[in-house]
């Protein structure tokens, strides 16, 4: 298995629940780039708009997609997935 090291895109579904948030800011703190996944634009916008207040520094790290259905879901060849 490869090794995840700082500056890798991470993919984190559940970006927006209980727990996730607080996943992103822990890979956002540590150096990597964040991809959220989440089902509406209007969830990413609040992620990425929850992250310019409380960590404007790395919120230029996050990033979100739109995935309505994760059982279909395709992830992009660049990017480590984590599923919380």
């Amino acid at each position: 298995m490869p090794t995840v090291s700082p500056h890798d895109k991470i993919l984190v579904t559940g970006a927006n629940g209980y727990i996730g948030p607080w996943v992103v800011r822990r890979l956002l703190q540590s150096g990597y780039l964040v991809r959220a996944a989440v089902r509406t634009d209007e969830k990413g916008a609040l992620l990425l708009k929850l992250f310019q207040e409380k960590l404007p520094e790395k919120a230029q790290n996050l990033e979100y997609v739109l995935v309505p259905d994760i059982v279909v879901v395709s992830v992009p060849s660049d990017t480590v997935y984590l599923q919380i």
